[in-house]
């Protein structure tokens, strides 16, 4: 078993599925360079609770210009020497790893793992071009999350060997919450007022770039009778888009109830008739999994990069949250087709967490 270190931002709870399959094909250990840019409210110390790997949460450095500078990785690799690193993006630190290779100060195999959709990945321009390409040429291998985005690739980086690994959970670990999810729906019910009412969901930070304040305007102008619009999360919007849900007069119809993770979130999911992404732009979204897994069929903008997850009518419906028509059209189609709390399905989620794993090994070309 190779020794690899993983150099990535943050801990979210969405990519804990991953490192802990990652420890099962290598000696690893994990260095988290950038937690103070999470922008969200995550209990760390749970989530360090679940990564079954060695990990390290790295400060010494400094930020310049919103880039985080890391210092200390050379002296760091040269005493662990490890025979594979992987890095997030074409960051200063995947740089740094790329002039240590490019200049033969030390001997490992790199992968890349980038979030980037379609769009990001064609519409990169000036220093993060120059950063990409450098890494890239310098890299052994790459892993994205999509198939499009594998092909984009390929069209523009011939030397490189590249996999397919989404950003996706491990269904037994979604659905070990579960038992759990009747007391804490009832809760939820009790604590919100949402009694007698059919739940339509959003999930995430409350920000400009997530459409929220599109959805809210959809929604006042939709066939909502018996429905209430509940936006879980935190975010700079919030205060903006409680004014919007009161111009609206949709005090009644719209809750925020603040920011939840774990068992208390996933629980929301299963209360929902379905889940809305409304994104004007969104390189992944992981809730996305978290939905279908548990059985929420998902309202996806044509924006975000997990299109791949849907199946148009089988799981869920895309739409352009830009479009207001086509929104409303949508939101209304949605409240016809999952009226019903039918017990919640099991299926929905079509891609499968095990086949996806071991990309991180075959991108390097070595089954050992």
């Amino acid at each position: 078993m190779k020794k690899g270190i993983i150099f990535y931002t943050y801990l979210p709870p969405w990519r804990i599925d991953i490192f802990n399959e990652m420890g099962k094909l290598f000696d690893l250990q994990i260095v988290f360079l950038n937690t103070s840019a999470e922008g969200f409210k995550y209990n760390r110390n749970r989530l360090s609770n679940l990564l079954n790997i060695k990990h390290h949460f790295w400060h010494r450095g400094f930020k310049l210009q919103g880039k985080v500078f890391r210092t200390g990785v050379y002296k760091f690799l040269s005493k662990e020497k490890p025979e594979v690193v992987f890095s997030h993006e074409y960051s200063p630190t995947s740089v740094l790893l790329a002039i240590l290779l490019k200049f033969k100060f030390l001997n490992y195999q790199y992968v890349i793992t980038t979030s980037d959709n379609l769009s990001i990945a064609a519409e990169v321009r000036g220093l993060k071009k120059i950063a990409r390409k450098f890494v890239l040429n310098n890299a052994d291998g790459l892993i994205v999350y999509s198939e499009p985005v594998k092909q984009f690739y390929k069209n523009h980086f011939r030397n490189i060997n590249i996999e397919v690994c989404p950003n996706i959970q491990n269904p037994k670990t979604l659905l070990s919450y579960k038992p759990l999810f009747e007391k804490l729906c009832i809760q939820h019910i009790e604590n919100y007022n949402l009694k007698g009412s059919k739940v339509i969901l959003y999930a995430g930070r409350l920000v400009d770039v997530k459409g929220l304040d599109l959805l809210i305007r959809a929604f006042s102008k939709s066939k909502n009778k018996g429905y209430t619009l509940v936006l879980v999360g935190e975010g700079n919007e919030k205060g903006q888009l409680i004014r919007l849900v009161e111009e609206l007069a949709l005090k009644d119809r719209v809750c925020m109830p603040g920011f939840f993770d774990g068992a208390e979130l996933y629980a929301w999911y299963h209360l929902a008739s379905f889940f809305v992404l409304p994104s004007r732009f969104e390189p992944f979204g992981a809730v996305v999994n978290e939905s279908l897994v548990l059985g929420c069929p998902v309202m996806a903008s044509k924006y975000i990069g997990a299109l791949e997850f849907i199946v148009e009518g089988i799981n869920g419906h895309i739409f352009d949250p830009l479009d207001e028509p086509d929104f409303i059209n949508i939101l209304n189609h949605c409240i016809m087709q999952y009226s019903v709390l039918d017990e919640k399905r099991s299926d929905l989620m079509q891609l499968s967490f095990v086949q996806y794993i071991n990309s991180f090994k075959t991108v390097l070309n070595d089954e050992n």
